[in-house]
């Protein structure tokens, strides 16, 4: 598949949502081996997740890293609040993860494209994967990580698997096979070190993957 092939099927897909976040990726999302996967984005961002991407090279990390962190910033501190940090919990693990996980490619995404401050505030209309399906399918990647007992429940339910946390194993999902590693969600107990060490264990299944 052509990456303009590859948007302009994503655009198609994505017309009945308003400001969806279906991946965060650097560059073309078809070189990516790894997914890591949530339920949902907790953020939800003014800019228009089109605005970061470009017909012959993907999507622009860093200009939306940058619109992320100022619109983060300028958000309303929650009562009893005196400071935001730059980076959500999860958004640091995420970055640790990858940075760690390097030169393998990584994309984020999320079963879920609609954003919502948790995850119980989704509609239920807006809980449909068919934007998540799209991508598996179209990518191939080598290995989900997935992360969230919502996320690991949802797959065993659909797919008529089980899934077995901190264990890596092959599933066949919509006729892709692909390995699925499932932990506890990003959000909380995750130290820099645990992080960096996930990301060495996935670099590491690739590489040595038959």
């Amino acid at each position: 598949m052509k990456l303009l092939e590859f948007e302009n099927n994503l655009r198609e897909r994505l017309k009945k949502y308003d400001k969806s976040r279906p991946l965060i990726c650097e560059g073309n999302p078809l070189d990516c081996e790894i997914f890591i996967v949530g339920i949902n984005a907790a953020t939800e961002m003014k800019s228009d997740f089109w605005s970061f991407w470009s017909k012959e090279n993907g999507f622009k990390k860093a200009e939306w890293l940058e619109s992320y962190i100022l619109e983060r910033k300028l958000k309303p501190l929650k009562p009893n609040k005196t400071r935001r940090n730059k980076f959500s919990n999860t958004r640091q693990r995420i970055e640790w993860i990858i940075d760690s996980v390097k030169p393998i490619k990584t994309l984020e995404t999320n079963l879920f494209v609609k954003a919502t401050p948790t995850a119980d505030k989704l509609k239920s209309e807006d809980r449909e994967s068919s934007v998540f399906e799209y991508l598996l399918e179209s990518i191939k990647p080598k290995i989900l990580f997935l992360h969230g007992n919502e996320v690991i429940e949802y797959f065993e339910k659909l797919y008529g698997i089980k899934i077995v946390k901190d264990k890596i194993e092959i599933f066949d999902i919509l006729e892709v096979k692909t390995n699925i590693l499932a932990m506890n969600h990003l959000s909380r107990g995750w130290s820099k070190q645990k992080s960096i060490e996930l990301g060495k264990r996935l670099n590491f299944e690739i590489n040595n993957a038959s």
